[in-house]
């Protein structure tokens, strides 16, 4: 009876303490990572903004401007260890109700590095045609904070991203990157644009023009997980003449983001590293704690049963004739 005790002691040590170096070894690094469902909608706010309203063909000083942002996975284009998530940004004039611009990326990346995968319909503006590269919605866990590229989809590459040190955001210690995109000439065929509009006298004629943006960004994230939970961006779009003088500010924010999203974004990023550290650190400790304590428990019983086994053996049959 004692050795079956040890042996099962013994047994069911071996087993947890195996299970808890497959979980930190091997389950955690396979499960930890983007999730393929996601939904998310968080918003940036900029006030006293100056925009170019394309509808009525005006220029538009000190407007709220507000940036809406929804994500959402695509758990059926998923496969492997990529993710594919849809990113759309309606920005709008809050009190105007005009619609400044609209937004569309589709981004595939590695579910564990956030590395940009050029497949599964990855775009931007649906343009398929677009490489992408670097990090992109999704930052890994554990950034590094060195080398790091963000991808940004107005000039359509990667820029890298400095690491800026560690600050407190509702609670939450994070690292501060940020990332410098220096005037660029954006791709695109755009209408002419009338002469007046550039700066020029009244009733010139319509010139061909180029778009150029610029953009300074700054973000907060929490490294236990990846999640950005707070975002500001200073951004200056232009368009000026092919040939000649003159510009037009198409848009000129300082765009930061509202309380209640940084609030939303800091709760669910506290929920993932919650569930990071119950497969990283708890749940593997719980069971090799276990095990290491039913070891030493279950040997004993084993040698003191197997020597009574030898002290008193089993009778043995005979037969008479």
């Amino acid at each position: 009876m004692w050795r079956i005790i040890g042996v099962s002691l013994v047994g069911t040590g071996a087993f947890l303490v195996a299970a808890g170096a497959l979980t930190r070894f091997y389950v955690a690094p396979t499960l930890i990572g983007a999730p393929a469902d996601v939904y998310q909608v968080t918003r940036l706010k900029a006030e006293n903004a100056a925009y170019f309203d394309a509808a009525a063909a005006v220029p538009r000083t000190g407007a709220t401007v507000v940036a809406t942002n929804t994500v959402r996975g695509d758990p059926g284009s998923a496969h492997g260890g990529v993710a594919v998530w849809d990113s759309g940004t309606v920005v709008q004039d809050i009190a105007g109700g005009t619609t400044i611009e609209i937004q569309k990326q589709r981004y595939a990346f590695d579910r564990r590095t956030g590395e940009l995968r050029n497949c599964c319909g990855a775009a931007v503006q649906g343009d398929t045609g677009v490489r992408m590269s670097g990090v992109g919605l999704f930052w890994p866990v554990n950034p590094r904070k060195q080398g790091l590229e963000l991808f940004d989809p107005e000039t359509r590459r990667t820029w890298p991203v400095a690491f800026d040190g560690e600050e407190r955001v509702g609670g939450v210690l994070t690292y501060r990157f940020v990332q410098h995109v220096p005037e660029t000439k954006v791709t695109g065929e755009l209408p002419a644009v009338p002469g007046e509009l550039l700066g020029r006298r009244k009733g010139s004629a319509a010139v061909p023009v180029d778009r150029y943006y610029r953009a300074d960004a700054t973000f907060w994230v929490d490294p236990r997980t990846g999640a950005p939970v707070d975002q500001r961006q200073r951004v200056l779009s232009t368009l000026r003449p092919r040939e000649g003088p003159g510009r037009l500010v198409v848009a000129d924010l300082t765009l930061r983001m509202t309380p209640e999203s940084r609030r939303a974004l800091a709760a669910r990023s506290a929920d993932g590293a919650g569930k990071i550290r119950l497969l990283r650190t708890v749940g593997p400790l719980a069971a090799g704690g276990a095990g290491v304590l039913l070891l030493p428990a279950g040997l004993p019983l084993t040698v003191r049963g197997g020597r009574r086994a030898a002290r008193h053996p089993s009778p043995s049959c005979t037969m008479e004739g």
